[in-house]
């Protein structure tokens, strides 16, 4: 026998379950599609930031090839918006290249520590050391280079920061310390692509010994 034996019988149960549930389950509902909308919303709303974001990169990266110093003020700018996101980091580095090539070592250093101190990436953080303390050694600041090589860690990046210690060196007038930096960034695999290092070691090879 079925539980409901009519069909009244079996309307009034569907409507006595309606009552009870049926406002639930739409608002439920509701609040699901008001989610999935939503999420979707953000979704796009985050492409379309994200489209934004690379468009304007493409811009300041292409007026620091072709224009240099001169878009060095929107570059910045573009940069100090963008704190924070991938975009701001590299354009940073970019704009710190650019500065070195105009000797502009003040605007690199700031640059550079900015995105130091924006990024949360690694592999990111030791490049950003890795360049600031070549921008530090060419000032003479060269605590402050050391400080930032003492930070750099990961066999990835052993190379560079065997050279660069052997520029430290250098420029500490420590031409023996600098010749084992040398030769440890040699080691590392530091020459296959990097001639001037191969050039460093033959400068300091044809250096008296008493000169050490």
């Amino acid at each position: 026998m079925d539980t409901y034996s009519t069909e009244d019988q079996q309307i009034e149960a569907i409507k006595r379950w309606w009552h009870e549930y049926g406002k639930a389950i739409i608002l439920g509902s509701a609040i699901g599609l008001a989610g999935l909308f939503g999420w979707r919303y953000y979704q796009t709303q985050q492409l379309e930031t994200q489209a934004t974001g690379a468009e304007a990169f493409e811009r300041i990266s292409r007026e620091l090839a072709t224009q240099g110093s001169e878009a060095f003020d929107s570059a910045a700018a573009f940069v100090s918006n963008n704190q924070g996101n991938s975009y701001g980091e590299l354009a940073a580095l970019l704009l710190a290249a650019e500065a070195v090539k105009a000797n502009d070592l003040a605007l690199a250093q700031q640059q550079l520590e900015q995105a130091l101190a924006g990024t949360d990436d690694a592999a990111l953080a030791n490049t950003i050391r890795l360049r600031l303390a070549r921008v530090l050694i060419a000032t003479d600041a060269l605590d402050a280079a050391q400080g930032r090589l003492d930070e750099v860690t990961g066999d990835a990046f052993a190379a560079q920061k065997h050279e660069i210690q052997g520029d430290l060196f250098l420029a500490r007038q420590q031409p023996g310390e600098a010749r084992a930096a040398y030769e440890a960034a040699r080691t590392a695999g530091g020459v296959g692509e990097n001639p001037a290092l191969t050039l460093k070691l033959d400068n300091l090879a044809a250096q008296p010994e008493q000169g050490e």
